[in-house]
């Protein structure tokens, strides 16, 4: 999809569609309509006959410049609201897009209609929403879509506007390229996504500054990532890592540490689980896929930054090869672990890859993964787990992530809980000898015991990578949770702070 940004007026428009975001008794629309269509426009607001909603978006048709064209007009609040507004309007308005077959359309940029100088993120989020709202995952289907949005065209007459727009809309095209990578990744079935399959996706995007190296299953063992081995032995499709490496800021030494959870198809191993929660098990490596996602944002960008991503790959299978409720596995970091629960296998690969994470000096460690049932149950699935062992991180973070529309809740890292996680015959034990109190926090500081005390954050994203019923923003099935979120914090506070 091509956007441009073009100062004119709406009369002078090619495009298949006119898009004006309005509010009643409105008055500075003439500048980017021209008078004539804002004459028509107020005739049609100021009607006994019209009425309208808030949020609604109606369509009707005018003559311009002696051709019918289509009028879309967004009913706006008359006072600037919250991003997230826009981003839902924007959504709604796909689904109209797709519904009318309209190709190409101009809009006029909602920072001219409230007369805003300063604050540019209106029409950011509401083209953001179009993106979210477009996203179709047809691959499977006999009769697939055939509809595609080719062009935007979005109208100014301010100068600086068309600036900013010039900038921005560039670099929203590859970071939603790559959101829509992760929900084709996470929306993908098992059978075509396997450890191996995923690991080969990766590196196929290798290149001069992002250097791809698998870790297969013997590596793995020769190496002692005694986690990662364990619970993805008894699979047929035997388990690798990938490391990353972009290499942004080649004359630095410092750089950011990245881990996502890449569970191809969680069955729950020994600990079964059952009809009603294994359906969506597929989903069990969207951590991966974000991470992946992330990395591969900041170097399609080519940000001024080092990073590293960790990938462990397994499947979670019953054989008689599978790990096993009291088993002892030695940890990648030395640590061993006695295993209670095999259903609690994602803290276990990623205690090995956040130890090998630390062996860069990382200045951050941020993992990301659909970790526990207990976070859906406490936040749902329009929110995220956030943990951190740093009280300015979790801030920093926070202060992002509502505009974004990824929202996050910090919850605690009890230190009064480690107890629990400590083992009678082994230093540690995946799940609390307590059972059913506390879950997302006692994943979390298992975790903790492996990052060495390096700046962390953790998210829980096991209710908002995957959504089954429809999202206001984010429509149905994978969603691309936190490649936003995170690239928007890497870049405020390990780029442009530097």
């Amino acid at each position: 999809m091509k956007i441009v940004c073009r100062k004119k007026i709406a009369l002078g428009s090619k495009k298949e569609a006119i898009v004006i975001p309005v509010y009643k008794n409105i008055e500075n629309l003439k500048a980017l309509t021209g008078k004539r269509v804002e004459d028509e426009i107020k005739k049609i607001l100021n009607s006994d006959f019209f009425y309208f909603e808030d949020n609604e978006i109606k369509s009707f048709y005018i003559e311009i410049n002696k051709k019918i064209k289509k009028v879309y007009l967004i009913n706006i609040p008359k006072e600037p609201e919250e991003y997230r507004d826009y981003m839902k309007l924007g959504s709604k308005f796909a689904d109209i897009l797709k519904k009318d077959k309209i190709y190409t359309f101009s809009v006029l940029s909602i920072e001219d209609i409230y007369n805003e100088r300063k604050d540019f993120n209106y029409t950011k989020s509401f083209i953001e929403g179009i993106y979210f709202g477009l996203y179709e995952f047809d691959r499977y289907k006999s009769k697939k879509s055939e509809y595609e949005l080719e062009e935007i065209e979005i109208i100014t007459n301010s100068n600086k506007t068309k600036k900013v727009f010039d900038e921005e809309m560039g670099k929203l095209d590859i970071i939603f390229n790559n959101v829509n990578m992760v929900r084709d990744l996470v929306n993908l079935p098992h059978a075509d996504l396997t450890p191996q399959i995923f690991a080969d996706f990766i590196k196929k995007y290798e290149s001069d500054k992002l250097k791809v190296t698998i870790f297969d299953y013997d590596t793995l063992q020769e190496e002692g990532f005694g986690l990662i081995v364990a619970v993805g032995k008894g699979g047929v499709n035997k388990p690798c890592m990938v490391k990353a490496e972009y290499k942004g800021d080649p004359e630095s030494e410092e750089n950011v540490a990245l881990v996502g959870k890449g569970v191809t198809f969680d069955s729950g191993g020994m600990n079964l689980k059952p009809t009603g929660h294994i359906e969506t098990m597929k989903t069990d490596m969207a951590g991966a896929a974000t991470v992946f996602g992330i990395i591969k944002t900041l170097h399609d960008l080519n940000e001024k930054i080092n990073v590293y991503a960790y990938i462990p790959l397994v499947e979670n299978i019953i054989s008689h090869e599978s790990y096993k409720p009291g088993d002892i596995i030695k940890s990648k970091s030395g640590k061993t672990v006695e295993i209670l629960n095999t259903d609690a296998e994602g803290r276990l690969i990623l205690a090995d890859a956040l130890y090998e994470a630390t062996k860069t000096d990382p200045e951050i460690i941020i993992d990301m993964a659909t970790l526990t049932g207990a976070c859906v149950v406490a936040l749902g699935s329009y929110c995220a787990g956030l943990f951190s062992n740093r009280k300015f991180l979790a801030k920093n973070i926070s202060d992002l992530s509502y505009d974004l529309c990824e929202d996050i809740w910090e919850l605690p890292l009890y230190e009064e809980y480690k107890d629990r996680i400590k083992g009678d015959i082994s230093d540690l034990i995946n799940i609390a000898k307590k059972r059913g109190e506390a879950g997302s926090i006692i994943a979390a500081l298992f975790l903790q015991e492996f990052v060495d005390n390096y700046p962390w954050i953790h998210l829980d994203i096991a209710g908002t990578a995957y959504v089954e019923e429809k999202h206001p923003i984010f429509g149905k099935g994978a969603t691309g949770f936190g490649l936003r979120l995170i690239y928007s914090f890497i870049k405020k506070f390990y780029i442009e702070k530097k």
